[in-house]
């Protein structure tokens, strides 16, 4: 666990000289937003500038005999999960996607009449202060017996989006940071009537498959870190193409006015980890008649794709894209780290 705990952080090293700045994990579920420029194997604290770091977690969980949080708990009714969320320097502008059991979770924010979204943005106030705040939800899924986890991921700076004229890259914004609790279900989930929840229609002709891992995609996605079959054991890796080709080191993309543009999605590596994929739009899933969310089971040897089409005619002038993978077995492998993966934020622009 620990060498692909140590391979993940120069990943993100990586990431961060070409970037400019990038966002690191830590044992106690905070993370450090930081710029350097210095070489992405030379681990040395002196040429590190910290630019911020945040924390969140349940506010006050229950704990067994033993000190171990024990899980939630859903009896019916719309579930109040009591959070707190502390950041310091450039991370306090955050937003929060929460997923149960893999699948986009609208959510309320301390009242039960406060509007359900995708995903809510807080500018904090001070640094390394706590702020207290609710998640309220019935959940999108679950039967009475069920043990489900629910994921819940911090987006930093989510309201930043080039403008194509004073930049036209996301740098470091939108990084995530992912906590993850089980919850137990005493009851059915009761149905939730998202005709008033805001969502995309954006998607079609969406296709799953399966493509041999080729040596161009391991070269392509290893940039400064040689990947071999070794690596693709322990590791999950993405990539995007639109219209067929990859945005190398670019992360924006003029789009038609209308028409359709095609993306396709491969995620690669670790065998045997089930994900629910999730393509979004400034924030919100797209939905097709295909549904929202599309689950792959990596293989060894494997990509697995899924291709759609995305109605152009739909979009802003400035549109976020990104997709999410959460895993829904991560429990299968307690040994190795099986986490929530992102992409980097794609500028859609006309």
């Amino acid at each position: 666990m620990q060498k692909t705990w140590i391979f993940r952080l120069v990943v993100a090293l990586v990431a961060v000289v070409m970037l400019a700045a990038g966002c690191s994990t830590k044992e106690d579920g905070s993370s450090d937003i930081s710029n350097t420029d210095s070489n992405p194997f030379e681990l040395d604290d002196k040429d590190t500038v910290v630019l911020g770091h945040i924390g969140h977690g349940l506010a006050n969980p229950e704990l067994d005999e033993t000190g171990a949080r024990l899980p939630l708990r859903y009896s019916g009714g719309e579930l109040k999960l009591d959070y707190t969320v502390n950041a310091a320097g450039k991370a306090k502008n955050v937003g929060f996607l929460v997923f149960v059991d893999g699948i986009p979770q609208p959510y309320k924010i301390n009242t039960a009449d406060a509007p359900y979204e995708y995903m809510h943005i807080f500018e904090l106030e001070g640094d390394d202060v706590q702020t207290p705040f609710s998640f309220i939800f019935t959940p999108v899924t679950g039967k009475q017996g069920e043990t489900l986890s629910v994921s819940i991921a911090s987006v930093y700076n989510p309201a930043f989006i080039p403008d194509m004229k004073e930049t036209s890259s996301y740098g470091s914004y939108h990084d995530t940071l992912e906590s993850m609790f089980s919850l137990v279900f005493d009851k059915d989930a009761e149905a939730l009537d998202v005709s008033s929840i805001p969502h995309n229609e954006y998607l079609s002709d969406v296709r799953l498959s399966a493509e041999l891992i080729t040596k161009e995609m391991m070269e392509t996605q290893g940039g400064f870190v040689t990947i071999d079959s070794e690596t693709l054991e322990k590791n999950v890796f993405s990539r995007l193409y639109f219209d067929g080709a990859v945005l190398s080191k670019v992360d924006n993309l003029q789009v038609k006015d209308s028409g359709t543009l095609h993306v396709t999605f491969q995620i690669f590596g670790h065998p045997g980890v089930r994900y629910r994929n999730t393509f979004y739009i400034n924030h919100k899933p797209l939905i097709g008649k295909e549904g929202s969310t599309f689950e792959t089971v990596l293989a060894k040897g494997e990509a697995a794709v899924i291709d759609a089409d995305i109605d152009l005619g739909k979009l802003e002038e400035l549109n976020t894209f990104y997709v999410v993978s959460v895993p829904v077995n991560a429990a299968d492998f307690p040994d190795d780290v099986v986490v929530l993966e992102k992409t980097a934020s794609i500028l859609l622009y006309k």
